[in-house]
């Protein structure tokens, strides 16, 4: 996993250098890597949204994250943590159904 996740972070990085700029003259959320997920570009007032990872055990690659760029062209910060968040919980949503399904002895 950490192999993949290092891997997912250098092409991430790559491409934010490689990628053409965005258009400046529209407010917008930096392109970024956010530890799990690459970000493009986002114009400011929008969800941007992609696949789950595909790497860890309990996230469902079928499900989306989503990461919203507000009005003034900044990443939401959560309050509690005050840093930029990329809503993930739809990732494991339902993490505790598959796994009764792959150990049903263990949590029956």
């Amino acid at each position: 996993v950490k192999l993949k996740m290092l891997e997912n972070e250098y092409t991430c990085l790559q491409k934010i250098i490689r990628d053409p700029p965005f258009n400046k003259s529209e407010l917008h959320c930096s392109r970024s890597w956010d530890g799990l997920l690459c970000w493009d570009d986002t114009p400011a007032g929008t969800f941007a949204s992609q696949n789950c990872p595909d790497y860890l055990f309990d996230f469902d690659p079928t499900e989306k994250a989503t990461k919203y760029c507000g009005e003034d062209g900044q990443w939401f910060h959560h309050p509690r943590s005050n840093t930029t968040w990329t809503n993930y919980t739809l990732c494991a949503v339902n993490t505790k159904e598959r796994l009764k399904v792959m150990y049903p002895d263990v949590l029956s």
